[in-house]
């Protein structure tokens, strides 16, 4: 129940495949990105079909089997092409460049109410013209979570922990908040955390500040100081929804030097959002959210809104299980960059690999709307893949163009009074050759439309990634 509640219900991405083989023991967690939200203690008993690395997985440490402590790596590797990065602007890349990511961990359990948990990351990218990009390509040595967890969240399916250090956070479909899976630097906060569940609910409250990677030095991360966040998200089952739930949250951020069309200033803002969700299993499936944002910026107020939605179907019975989708998204602009309320949606810290399967996106959530018909399917059960297509406008024409993540503003609104940004098609396949192995195969493409045509910077950027990924 925690890993689906903490992690399942993401925006709609191309489903993991399954190793060749048996089916695996049902108390046995999927090996995920999350290892933090991962139980081991079922291999205190002799289990039907072990794995290699079951002896470092669980390591009994004294009476009870709650008492242990567990070991795991994730390593991947990839090849990525990204040209013209930026629709063309600065240092360009042609031959593509090499990326790296080794995490080791380990979860010491001293009881079924006291855990210590610490991850090390190791992010490298090696022939890329310009060096890494900040936050996204390199991070040398540091240590990405180190938390003390006191309470049973891992070990129980119901009770209340408390979470003290540094942590992944990734509440609901990370549309507003995610450990930025994707790109090669993931994110985590430093702060603390109380969790409460029952096998019905979930209810997280939480005060935190970002982690500032450090793309050159060992060890050197800091939580960063322009950055503050807090909030809370409630997690409960929606009767009128068949087999449905739905999310319930308010989360607040401080920024000492937001940028927008407007000009920069300290901004703090307040979201309220409620979302409906179904997740993908058999027939129908949903995850349908609405937020508005309100609060200061400078001397002005804020009043930003959006509207996501994600609507499918899988036909279990047919074969490959097609799973055709539709997404349409509104993310509000600045209406009237003259007047005292801004109105440009922050996206807070979304998903790194948020309209694409893994690459970061071209285009940033502000200011946009988007409509994404999209496909999935099994080709067999270890071959998954996803094919797509995206159509971008602008919210409001007097606002600009952004980048993802950074917020940072590619073409500012005078740069063109047309609407339309332009479209994109991307693809991806995932193939598990053997368990704890999965490669993957990216492609994407940006097709510019009428904004870019009076823009310095309009060259259409494409991006094709080949990779690996070994997880015990």
């Amino acid at each position: 129940m925690a890993i689906l509640l903490s992690a399942g219900d993401v925006l709609a991405q191309t489903p993991d495949p399954q190793p060749p083989g048996h089916v695996s023991d049902p108390a046995r967690p999927p090996l995920t990105p999350f290892p933090a939200e991962q139980n081991w203690s079922f291999l205190s008993r002799p289990v039907l079909h072990p794995d290699f690395f079951d002896p470092a997985k669980y390591i009994r440490l004294g009476d009870g089997p709650q008492r242990y402590i567990s070991f795991g790596l994730e390593y991947r590797t990839d090849y990525e092409y990204y040209d013209n990065w930026m629709v063309g602007a600065g240092p360009q890349d042609h031959n593509g460049y090499v990326l790296s990511r080794v995490m080791p961990h380990f979860d010491l359990h001293a009881g079924p109410d006291f855990r210590i948990f610490s991850e090390f990351k190791f992010d490298y990218v090696d022939g890329r013209v310009g060096g890494p990009r900040p936050g996204v390509d390199q991070a040398p040595g540091d240590v990405h979570q180190a938390f003390l967890e006191i309470g049973p969240h891992v070990t129980r399916e119901h009770g209340s922990s408390l979470r003290l250090g540094r942590q992944e956070v990734v509440p609901g479909s990370g549309r507003l908040f995610d450990n930025n899976e994707g790109p090669n630097v993931k994110l985590s906060f430093d702060g603390v955390r109380w969790i409460t569940q029952t096998p019905h609910l979930r209810w997280d409250v939480f005060a935190l500040k970002p982690v500032e990677d450090n793309s050159t030095g060992f060890f050197e991360d800091h939580p960063n100081a322009q950055q503050t966040t807090w909030g809370s998200y409630l997690t409960v089952p929606a009767p009128i929804l068949s087999r449905g739930r739905a999310d319930l949250y308010y989360m607040g951020l401080t920024t000492k030097n937001a940028i927008y069309n407007r000009g920069s200033a300290t901004e703090l803002r307040h979201t309220v959002g409620i979302r409906a969700f179904r997740p993908p299993s058999k027939g129908l499936h949903y995850n349908w959210e609405a937020n508005y944002q309100w609060g200061s910026f400078g001397r002005d107020s804020i009043g930003a809104w959006s509207v996501s939605t994600e609507t499918g179907y899988t036909f279990d019975q047919v074969r490959f299980r097609p799973r055709p989708m539709l997404r349409a998204d509104v993310y509000s602009g600045d209406g009237n960059p003259a007047g005292n309320t801004l109105g440009t949606y922050n996206s807070f810290f979304p998903r790194g690999a948020y309209f694409t399967p893994k690459a970061i996106p071209f285009l940033g959530p502000q200011n946009r709307v988007d409509l994404h018909p999209m496909i999935q399917f099994q080709l067999r059960r270890n071959i998954t893949g996803e094919v797509s297509w995206d159509w971008y406008w602008r919210e409001s024409v007097h606002d600009g163009v952004y980048a993802f993540g950074s917020g940072i503003l590619m073409d500012p609104a005078s740069s063109s009074s047309a609407r339309y940004v332009g479209d994109q098609g991307d693809m991806e396949i995932r193939w598990s050759p053997a368990p704890h192995f999965i490669a993957a195969f990216n492609l994407a493409g940006f097709r510019a439309g009428g904004f870019f045509d009076h823009v310095v910077n309009n060259r259409p950027p494409i991006v094709a990634n080949a990779g690996l990924i070994f997880r015990f």
